[in-house]
């Protein structure tokens, strides 16, 4: 289920696997359950397993087995469950899933994706916290910026979701900051997210891409010196920029349509156009050649045989001369 779907929920389920890269959705879907369940002896029936809480799968269905005090239902949450990710484990949930308890709601929650959540789904209602669409996040911003008796132009709007790479986590974090910072005539401009709102490395890549496409290396190395300036890591920077000349080399030869490709790489259809835009530019020889030498790039970076530094510079001057 997708979030936004799930959100204008009025009931619950018995089981729910939130796992998603989002933190804010999974946070915000977590907090919606709690919400909805309105717990008046949230100390009687509000159960929380972290990895050290508990010893078997077998503890956690113990607990939702018990009843609800003067409340309606229960709440079990199971952080994270790194702990006895085997078969074993998966067919104690799984009968449980056959007969769950109808006066508990299950969670198991991570803000990572699980492997073992992911083996799970199909028998109990997942939720899907990866990212929004474009639409959804953007009456969502305008929401936030009147909250905050503020307004924004449409384009400070774009050019937010677009520094933010149209996370919600990142954008939310953004406002956070914008909100502290005095705004004239209290509407948000161009300019104020120009001045204010930290880009996302992503976006910077594909800055960096269309500067090496029209050769401007003062621009390319002007980009590179600020990621560096703020802190991002060399081999940060490296596997970012190979796995955007893996993109662009993925759509330059795939005949799949949009929405298809966006399901296979993980991204929105909306970044596919833009990997088609940048993949023109070059041959697909071109591409082939860049990837390549990023997978060596990266590799001496990490092996310690070249510093991190003059890797991606190194790394850079060889994209150029492609």
């Amino acid at each position: 289920m997708k979030y936004e779907e799930f959100i204008n929920l009025k009931e619950v389920k018995p089981v729910y696997i939130i796992n998603g890269g989002e933190s804010f959705l999974t946070t915000s879907a977590l907090k919606h359950i709690e919400s909805l369940l309105n717990l008046a002896y949230p100390d009687f029936n509000k159960v929380i397993f972290t990895d050290e809480s508990y010893k078997t799968a077998n503890d956690i269905v113990a607990a939702c087995q018990v009843a609800p005090f003067c409340d309606e239902k229960r709440l079990v949450v199971v952080y994270d469950y790194l702990n006895k990710k085997n078969e074993t484990e998966r067919k104690v949930f799984l009968k449980y899933f056959e007969n769950a308890c109808s006066t508990t709601c299950l969670v198991f929650f991570s803000t990572n994706k699980s492997e073992f959540f992911t083996s799970l789904e199909g028998k109990a209602e997942t939720l899907d916290c990866e990212k929004v669409t474009p639409e959804f996040l953007k009456v969502w911003v305008k929401k936030q910026v009147n909250n905050l008796n503020l307004d924004i132009t449409d384009g400070a709007l774009v050019k937010l979701l677009d520094y933010c790479n149209y996370s919600i986590t990142k954008v939310d974090t953004e406002l956070n900051k914008l909100k502290t910072i005095y705004i004239n005539n209290t509407k948000i401009t161009e300019e104020d997210i120009e001045n204010n709102v930290t880009k996302d490395i992503e976006y910077i890549i594909f800055d960096l891409t269309n500067a090496i496409c029209q050769k401007n290396n003062e621009k390319v190395y002007s980009l590179i010196e600020a990621m560096l300036k703020n802190k991002e890591q060399p081999v940060t920077i490296i596997s970012t920029i190979s796995n955007h000349f893996r993109r662009l080399f993925y759509v330059a030869r795939s005949e799949f349509s949009n929405r298809e490709m966006a399901e296979m790489l993980g991204v929105k259809e909306f970044a596919i156009t833009k990997y088609k835009q940048q993949a023109q530019n070059f041959g697909q020889r071109a591409l082939k050649n860049i990837y390549d030498k990023c997978i060596e790039v990266e590799f001496m970076s990490k092996n310690g045989a070249m510093e991190g530094t003059n890797a991606v510079n190194f790394l850079i001057a060889n994209i150029l001369n492609q």
